[in-house]
């Protein structure tokens, strides 16, 4: 791959309904009316705390110069190699200083065990759908949460109103 930092960006370029969804090193940022990349990509956070965070950019999107955009050379699918970045921990590899940050020099030294796209493919999709159930575990913990904290509070309520005798 090819690993290119991406373009500076001040708080006063941002647009509230611009056309391209703006990725620094921590995920969306806002929008902006003009875009750096087109396709499907993998960003990896350059600074701060969360450096070496990866990220998913798709489409047509502006990268700051906090995201290292990372441009595949062979044909390679972007989620699974987003995956695999995500277990590789780049954090790691941050210089320690006031403010962390990872070099795409040193990411870009790291090697790696590339199986053949059908694999990457395979790998990807079975990960997402894991992800999917998780994220629907979640949501339904949160919707259950919510209705033990009402019914927490309709119970408090009939017990002080005298409702319910104790």
């Amino acid at each position: 791959v090819r690993l290119v930092s991406g373009d500076s960006i001040t708080a006063l370029d941002f647009v509230a309904d611009g056309d391209y969804p703006v990725y620094g090193g921590n995920g969306f940022r806002g929008y902006i009316d003009r875009y750096t990349h087109q396709g499907d990509y993998v960003l990896i956070g350059r600074q701060g705390a969360l450096c070496g965070n990866i990220n998913f950019a798709t489409g047509s999107f502006f990268a700051t110069e906090h995201a290292v955009v990372v441009n595949p050379l062979v044909d390679i699918n972007f989620k699974w190699l987003g995956f695999l970045l995500m277990a590789m921990n780049l954090n790691q590899y941050s210089t320690t200083a006031a403010q962390p940050g990872i070099s795409a020099e040193v990411i870009g030294r790291l090697k790696i065990l590339l199986p053949d796209v059908k694999e990457q493919n395979q790998i990807a999709e079975y990960i997402e759908n894991v992800l999917l159930n998780i994220s629907e575990f979640e949501n339904k913990v949160i919707l259950l949460k919510s209705k033990l904290k009402e019914y927490r509070s309709t119970l408090i309520t009939q017990v002080v109103t005298g409702k319910i005798d104790v």
